[in-house]
């Protein structure tokens, strides 16, 4: 492997890492970096991660089975691995959207969703600059390009139902009134 190739990914996941604390920090209503969550939240969270876990295990055994198989998927195994992380948060962020324990209390709603936008937005354009170019599929398997459609799937499914959350707790509370 290329030094500056390796350089350069630790370089990208220590700025990932800053840039990351920091859109927290503007991100949160009292400019911490953590959220913050009562007792019920915490409880239901634990479900949340428990079931998240689970589902990554489910996918990594199956990884392994297609692994031990010698079975070539036209997908680099480092992208599969990828979406199991994928699907492991995917797990996490539905469980916690429809049990109402996705947003912390001092989370600032609208400014998440513009960096959802931002953050989907900024994912989507090496996938459109790769498939432009050509080099979506390079040697006959979905590449590093594939990580960035993972995310616009889970950025996706994340914010439709995100949307359905919003409509039916706007239901709810018509109907109460």
């Amino acid at each position: 492997m290329n030094i500056g190739y390796i350089a350069g990914l630790s370089f990208g996941i220590i700025f990932g890492i800053v840039l990351a604390i920091v859109l927290f920090v503007v991100a949160n209503s009292d400019h911490k970096i953590k959220s913050e969550y009562d007792e019920r939240q915490q409880a239901l969270r634990g479900k949340a991660y428990r079931y998240a876990f689970y589902s990554m295990i489910v996918v990594e055994a199956f990884l392994l089975v297609v692994d031990m198989s010698k079975m070539e998927l036209p997908v680099e195994n480092y992208v599969l691995h990828f979406a199991g992380i994928i699907i492991g948060g995917m797990v996490l962020a539905t469980y916690s959207v429809f049990h109402d324990v996705y947003w912390g209390m001092n989370n600032n709603k609208k400014r998440y969703i513009v960096l959802f936008i931002a953050l989907t937005v900024l994912n989507a354009l090496p996938v459109i600059g790769a498939a432009r170019a050509g080099d979506l599929i390079e040697n006959g398997k979905l590449g590093v390009g594939g990580i960035n459609i993972a995310v616009l799937i889970m950025m996706g499914v994340l914010m439709i139902e995100l949307m359905i959350k919003h409509v039916v707790d706007n239901k709810k509370e018509e109907s109460e009134d």
